[in-house]
């Protein structure tokens, strides 16, 4: 599920970065100090997860700056250290970055550094890993929030590889969460949708479990979640939140076209079922 420092510590030195080895290793000294015995959701000790955050940004080929930051990435949020305490250790470079992830700087709109996105898309790939251990509505939030928010990101920041396996683990976790009621659920809410009533709208999406999760989030990449097990929850919300004053219209073709099996109207990126 990631790697370890061993593992971390070779990536470095097999890219030729040496000189950055007794740094990359403070951190994790540090990391591993503050969090000490704090254990995960998964009962691993929670240096495992920095860890492997720092191993996919390290991977994607992070800065060591990047790398450093996603070893401390919890500690200001999580543990006693303070934003003096990692200033005077490593700098504002690098505390900074930590500082940014803690207030989740990366979400706020307007231009983000290439390192901070990275982090966080590194950050909820391995939680997405790790993530069967949560509870369903965990599972459920966090799903959505990647495809609404983390993919997007990854196709914004040119990674891929990062988006791929993003949209494979959250449809993944999705789908593991389809009950034998889901399909009436579905067939609730596109009937909400096609009569274009706006209490039926939001009693369709209350009955599926709402749709707080994709409030104040980019744009929904419909396609990227039409054909999914949450596909009708998150068009549903781009028609109750307006996004587009024709999307229940729109939305309500997508959803037929999928309802009937039948293909859609334009070529859609890869998505949920896809």
């Amino acid at each position: 599920m990631g790697y370890t420092i061993g593992e971390l510590i070779a990536t470095l030195s097999d890219s030729g970065r040496h000189s950055d080895i007794p740094l990359v290793w403070n951190a994790y000294e540090m990391a591993k100090r503050a969090h000490g015995r704090q254990r995960r959701k998964t009962g691993d000790r929670y240096i495992t997860h920095p860890v492997a955050v720092a191993g996919i940004v390290a991977s994607a080929g992070g800065a060591t700056p990047a790398i450093c930051a996603a070893l401390l990435h919890d500690v200001i949020e999580d543990t006693r250290v303070t934003s003096n305490q990692l200033h005077a250790e490593f700098g504002s470079g690098i505390a900074g970055l930590v500082e940014d992830l803690t207030l989740s700087v990366v979400r706020a709109g307007g231009p983000a550094d290439p390192d901070l996105m990275l982090i966080a898309l590194a950050d909820r790939l391995h939680n997405l890993r790790t993530i069967s251990p949560l509870p369903a509505a965990s599972r459920k939030r966090a799903s959505l929030d990647t495809l609404v928010f983390h993919v997007p990101l990854a196709h914004h920041l040119r990674a891929p590889g990062l988006a791929r396996e993003l949209t494979e683990l959250a449809c993944a976790s999705l789908d593991a969460l389809d009950g034998p009621d889901v399909r009436e659920r579905r067939r609730r809410m596109t009937q909400a949708i096609r009569r274009a009533h706006p209490r039926a709208v939001a009693e369709a999406a209350a009955a599926f479990g709402g749709g707080a999760a994709l409030l104040g989030s980019a744009p929904v990449p419909e396609w990227a979640l039409v054909t999914g097990g949450a596909g009708a929850l998150a068009l549903l919300t781009a028609v109750l939140f307006g996004r587009d004053p024709k999307a229940a219209e729109r939305l309500a073709a997508l959803l037929q076209a999928v309802t009937n099996g039948s293909e859609p109207p334009a070529s859609p990126p890869p998505g949920c079922g896809r």
